[in-house]
């Protein structure tokens, strides 16, 4: 197809269109041709053409890129058109000369274009690429166009970093090697070269900001690229270079750049391939350090030095980061007697980690504007390449060989903060915050377990002198980061707090959720969810619904009252509270009322527009353990809870709220099962809806959905068998189980069906359920199939007697049973886990080999034989030695439907019931029914036992009658 390149213009140029009318139309123009051949050719060429709008030129260019990304190497699933490969080849001959004569505008866009491509097609499928960016990367060098230069470095960067972070594969060295020998050299040229003329500018006094930027960002590019072609292993080229590499690197290091350094735009610039440069030596560090140790004394001065005189602005955040990281590598490896040297460490505490720890007027602003980002870096431990945990991690690996010296050094730092922040508290108060962080960040998590340890302070004399007064302070608004760190410490070291202590500061914590500070108050609520959780020696709650008891009126009302602050409406952390509360205390009535007029209002809220997963998760849990732990008390609470929720769950339902469909069908299950029959009208309307089909169709809602099923069925049995409804449900059973994604979930259903219906009200419909496995069976099998059919079998003899099963699966196809039973049962067995499963089949299988006609007819010899042996493995053998990995790999697209977006609600979980309670040991139950039966026939069995059982089963058959007392005759 032919393109007019000025239509083409014009509809790139309405795309830019302010007005929606012609912008739409324009879109969807370009949408259209996008499916034809040449489209991306066409559009590469428009923006070849130097007479057309650089505007124009550019919005093609991301045009072009995009239909790239989507079109270039399309999933199978995809509904793209692919680019034809005669097309590719086209572009791929255009594309590097076209980039590197753009305006920087457009060359960017091109640039990632081309990586787009490469990340596919290199360098298998482009074998030009590599010889094509080195011949014009040293034609751009001889004419000092770093324009150029730069285009093809961040290319060569973009398509290298594929090499980072990658575990070693052939296919992946062999394309490294490639790369290798292809670029090493033309990279070093191109570094030395550039590092001459930097030179050459600096020491004539002739550089400018505007010739010397372009140079330093070349020179970082280098950087980039050799960080990616040295990140698998140490390449012999740049071994045998190793010298002019890091007497480069050491003079960014230890040079400075005034004419850059003057602004901070520029300072930017020399700062970007320092820590480029750290990021390379740290590499060495790591991976060659053998290699790398006639270099490593002067890279630790020369950042040692640097680091000196790194100022705290946040600009210069980035370098100080890696540079003290290269200090940390250097201090757990075997050359950390670098810092062995007298005065090092002190030199070290006092001149990098405190002025790295202390906080700055950054730390404020992100505690005051922005307190979800300051919580996830201070509290959640994203906080990995801030200046202020990094320093710890370099005390902290210093330690691993001078532990001794950090304690001591640190200990009297702390006391000395403390020291400063008592002579003027209101001017120092930043001291004591240094002081808690230093404490809090070197503490070491004890294994196994969330309790942490410190040696650099008594735990609980530090936390009644520096802790305890901050906690007791009148003002819970006065010095909030204070505050803040006194709560934090708090919550790390909450097991090694004495409870009577813990109690008679619990006024104090609640205290603080009406602190203004966002951050303040969502610290006291996780540190009082936490405390609900310390554990003492056996697994017991240390604190109980006694011990909330005294001061739960008011817990409650100032958890729910915090939630009014301005940016707290949605607070994560203030709702965890509120349901790990719920899950403690005795829920009486004058607590229920207000708790879920309270959750339903926000809930009415959140409807509106759900935008935080997490609070919205941790609201419906607090609902559904309200409503547990409440109805579990007093039953008489349910109406008043159906009164609250009802409209806000038909409003979900009605208005069709995406996100929240599962939690409600969850939460209308849990009602469901609290509820004693007969169940109310307004049930079944929502039962009428659940046995339609269109309810079934997002797969997220599926497990949500299956759970309210069974709820019904188990309160509502004489419901389900009335006007069709059976049909319906089964019909249900049917779609789910036809598909891998969902059989799981069928069988659920069925389980049910067969565990509460009678036979009378099922036996119409059990050839068709048989119809549907048997189908499945046969066209997508699967081990999660076999074993949830085995179950089901099962379920069906214990419920419905042996003849019936047997009966039922021989008049859809005669002599199936024995089939199935020999196909499918007898091996698979063996791969039954989970206590009741186990305990299910194998008694439904003594049953069978004990009371069917079928197993204990003399043609069935063999297969009575192989079936005890079955079920001897079952009970016998530890579940790892009999299950093995499963032979089939899921597939993940098939699950992602319903799993990515399916949250379980934790507190309307479905109770796991046994429908043999009556019996308590299987092997007991094989013992009895094994002596019963071979006392029909005396002689007949152990004949068959010798002829058809393992030998190791033989004798754990006869240690299990043994151990009963009843032998096989």
């Amino acid at each position: 197809m032919e393109y007019n390149p000025e239509f083409l213009s014009q509809c790139f140029l309405h795309t830019l269109s302010p007005q929606p009318e012609p912008r739409r139309a324009a879109e969807s123009k370009l949408t259209e041709l996008a499916d034809h051949p040449n489209y991306a050719l066409a559009v590469l060429r428009l923006v070849a053409e130097p007479s057309i709008n650089e505007q124009i030129r550019h919005a093609a260019a991301v045009n072009f890129k995009n239909h790239l990304r989507s079109r270039w190497a399309p999933s199978p699933d995809s509904s793209f058109t692919p680019i034809l490969d005669a097309e590719k080849d086209q572009i791929k001959i255009l594309i590097v000369t076209l980039m590197l004569s753009s305006t920087p505008l457009v060359q960017s866009q091109l640039s990632e274009s081309l990586s787009l491509i490469g990340k596919h097609d290199f360098p298998k499928s482009w074998p030009t690429l590599l010889p094509e960016l080195v011949s014009n990367l040293r034609a751009a060098s001889q004419s000092n166009d770093y324009a150029s230069i730069n285009g093809i470095l961040g290319t060569a960067n973009s398509i290298f970093k594929k090499f980072r972070y990658q575990y070693k594969t052939n296919d992946l060295l062999l394309d490294l090697k490639y790369c290798l020998d292809n670029f090493s050299a033309p990279l070093l040229e191109m570094f030395l070269r550039t590092a001459a003329l930097i030179d050459s500018m600096v020491s004539s006094g002739g550089g400018s900001p505007v010739t010397l930027k372009p140079l330093f960002e070349s020179q970082r590019l280098c950087c980039r690229i050799f960080f990616s072609l040295n990140f698998q292993e140490l390449p012999e080229f740049f071994e045998d270079h190793m010298k002019e590499w890091m007497a480069e690197f050491k003079k960014y290091l230890t040079n400075g750049y005034p004419v850059l350094e003057s602004s901070a735009e520029g300072l930017g610039v020399v700062d970007e391939l320092r820590a480029a440069v750290c990021e390379n030596i740290s590499l060495y560090m790591e991976k060659n350090e053998e290699e790398f140790k006639d270099y490593l004394n002067d890279f630790a001065q020369a950042v040692w030095t640097l680091l000196g005189n790194v100022s705290q602005s946040s600009s210069r955040d980035s370098l100080a980061v890696t540079a003290i990281k290269f200090l940390t590598t250097v201090s757990t490896s075997v050359h950390h007697t670098l810092f062995a040297v007298d005065g090092v460490i002190p030199q070290i505490c006092q001149s990098i980690v405190i002025p790295n720890v202390r906080l700055r007027d950054e730390d404020e602003e992100l505690f005051e504007m922005n307190y979800i980002e300051f919580i996830r870096r201070d509290m959640e431990g994203s906080d990995i390449d801030t200046r202020r945990r990094i320093a710890c991690e370099l005390l902290k690996g210093i330690a691993t060989n001078y532990k001794q010296q950090v304690i001591s050094i640190v200990s009297v730092q702390i006391q000395n903060l403390l020291t400063s922040y008592a002579a003027n508290p209101a001017a120092q108060w930043k001291d004591k915050d240094c002081a808690i962080y230093l404490v809090v960040s070197l503490s070491a998590k004890k294994a196994g377990g969330t309790s942490v340890s410190t040696d650099l302070v008594d735990v609980q004399s530090f936390f009644a002198s520096v802790i305890v007064p901050e906690l007791q302070s009148q003002d819970v608004n006065a010095f909030p980061m204070l505050k803040a760190g006194a709560l934090k410490f708090f919550t790390m070291f909450r097991n090694q707090i004495p409870k009577t202590l813990v109690l008679q500061l619990f006024p104090y914590l609640i205290q603080f959720l009406g602190a203004e500070s966002n951050v303040v108050h969502s610290y006291a609520a996780s540190c009082i969810e936490k405390l609900l959780l310390v554990k003492d020696e056996g697994g017991r709650s240390r604190y109980t619904s006694a011990d909330v008891a005294p001061n739960l009126l008011v817990l409650m009302n100032n958890l729910f009252t915090a939630l009014r602050f301005p940016e707290s409406e949605e607070n994560q952390y203030i709702m965890k509270s509120i349901m790990r509360v719920l899950g403690v205390a005795e829920i009486t009535p004058e607590i229920a009322g207000p708790c879920i007029a309270g959750l339903t209002s926000i809930l009415a809220e959140v409807c509106k527009n759900p935008k935080n997963p997490i609070f919205n998760h941790y609201l419906f849990e607090s609902v559904a353990v309200l409503v547990r732990r409440a109805c579990e008390r007093d039953i008489s609470l349910i109406p008043s809870f159906e009164a609250s929720l009802f409209p806000r769950l038909q409003e979900i339902l009605g208005n069709d709220v995406t996100e929240f469909l599962p939690y409600a069908f969850q939460l209308l299950a849990q009602l469901v099962e609290l509820n004693r029959p007969p169940i109310s009208d307004t049930y079944m309307e929502i039962f009428k809806l659940l046995l339609s089909p269109d309810s079934w169709n997002r797969n997220s809602n599926v497990p949500a959905l299956v759970r309210l099923l069974q709820a019904f069925l188990e309160k509502a049995p004489e419901k389900v068998t009335q006007e069709g409804r059976l049909a319906q449900v089964l019909g249900i059973f049917n779609r789910l189980v036809s598909a891998p994604s969902t059989d799981e979930q069928g069988f659920y259903v069925l389980n049910t069906v067969i565990e509460k219906l009678e036979y009378g009200a099922i036996a119409p419909y059990v050839g068709h359920i048989w119809n549907a496995l048997f189908s499945r069976l046969q066209s997508k099998r699967t081990v999660k199939f076999i074993k949830s059919l085995l179950v089901f079998m099962s379920l069906f003899l214990v419920k419905h007697g042996s003849a019936n099963l047997v009966d039922s699966m021989n008049a859809v196809q005669a002599g199936i049973f024995l089939a199935i039973l020999e196909q499918f049962l007898i091996p698979n067995l063996k791969l039954i886990t989970g206590r009741i499963e186990v305990k299910l089949v194998s008694v439904a299988s003594i049953r069978l080999i004990c009371e069917s006609p079928s197993l204990l007819d003399a043609g069935a010899v063999r297969h009575w034989g192989k079936m005890l042996d079955s079920i001897v493995t079952l009970l016998s053998r530890p579940e790892e030695d009999r299950v093995g990995d499963e032979p089939e790999m899921p597939d993940i697209a098939e699950n992602a439907g319903y799993t990515a977006a399916f949250v379980n609600l934790y507190n309307a979980g479905k109770k796991e019931e046994d429908p043999l309670k009556d019996i308590k040991d299987p092997k007991e139950f094989l013992a009895a029914s094994l002596v019963k039966l071979s006392a029909l026939s005396p002689g007949k069995f152990p004949q068959i036992i010798n002829e058809n059982l393992d030998p190791a089963n033989q004798a754990i058959l006869l240690q299990i009658c043994s151990t009963y007392n009843c032998p096989i005759v």
